[in-house]
């Protein structure tokens, strides 16, 4: 008897268990483990505007003041610096940013003053602002990608 209701639960089990395995649902991703693109609204105007103030002090010598390059520095927006960057996350440009910047002083931009220049630069771009600000946290960087248009997976 005992033999008897192994094999029925057996061949239940082994019948139910694909259809459980197609219904199931996949669990529930947490917002911040969301990946997003520049084009998400990942930074406020506020922030934007900060941004300005700081490339106008910080960056303007070498890239001018609306950041499209000058005698000692590249331009810093563009169709063509998206391309350069896409693939890449946010956080990649900001380490960047934050290592290399300004040129003759490397390494002492904040992670917020880093964060808000970046902010500037992607509203040159004409990449939407949302409302959050954009952080100035790897992690939250890292899942944030660069593409050159709206529509780029």
């Amino acid at each position: 008897m005992r033999t008897v209701l192994v094999r029925a639960l057996f061949l239940y089990c082994a019948s139910t268990w694909p259809l459980a395995v197609a219904n199931r649902q996949p669990p529930e991703q947490p917002a911040s483990a969301e990946r997003s693109t520049v084009w998400s609204g990942v930074y406020s105007a506020a922030q934007a505007k900060r941004g300005e103030a700081g490339a106008e002090r910080l960056c303007a010598k070498c890239h001018n003041a609306d950041l499209t390059g000058g005698q000692d520095g590249p331009s810093l927006v563009g169709q063509d610096v998206l391309a350069a960057w896409s693939s890449l996350t946010l956080r990649d440009l900001f380490d960047r940013i934050r290592t290399t910047m300004p040129a003759d002083a490397p390494q002492t931009l904040s992670a917020q003053e880093t964060a808000d220049i970046l902010a500037y630069a992607l509203s040159l771009d004409k990449c939407p602002a949302g409302e959050k600000e954009l952080p100035a946290d790897a992690a939250a960087l890292s899942r944030i990608r660069v593409t050159s248009r709206p529509d780029a997976k």
